[in-house]
């Protein structure tokens, strides 16, 4: 049997990294877990902060990298998993994925919120946490067809 593949997508892969981290930790043996960025050139502009923050809690972080949004091949995800800030991106999501597909989590941006680095350190905590119980939340639909 063939995996499965999750995409958790975000403007520059931040969001979605932190994600691909938690869902990494439910260790799901039939998933392929995936993140990218949609907008292009951000993987070069990386932020280390999330994943700074992601240090603080689980020791042993897995490997990650940032990747660029590939249409084709994140449209044959099972699923995709767009992180957006509703009151700034949801208008940037890109068009063609496809929304039998997609799930929207609604979920800040802290470089958008604050300029403060003190202020975006603690929004990306709020948000890492946010993140892990939304992981969570989903834990039973990614074991559903294994259990």
């Amino acid at each position: 049997m063939s995996k499965q593949t999750v995409y958790f997508l975000s403007p520059h892969q931040h969001r979605g990294l932190m994600a691909e981290i938690w869902a990494n930790r439910l260790m799901l043996p039939d998933w392929d877990i995936r993140s990218a960025s949609w907008t292009q050139g951000s993987e070069s502009t990386f932020n280390e902060m999330p994943l700074e923050i992601m240090k603080e809690i689980i020791m042993d972080l897995p490997s990650v990298e940032p990747r660029a949004y590939n249409s084709k091949e994140v449209s044959q995800a099972d699923l995709i998993i767009a992180l957006h800030d509703g009151d700034f991106e949801h208008a940037d999501i890109p068009t063609d994925l496809p929304s039998q597909k997609l799930v929207h989590w609604d979920i800040r941006n802290p470089e958008l919120r604050s300029n403060d680095v003190t202020e975006q350190w603690a929004l990306y905590q709020e948000i890492c946490d946010e993140i892990a119980v939304n992981i969570k939340n989903m834990e039973s639909y990614f074991r559903a067809d294994y259990a």
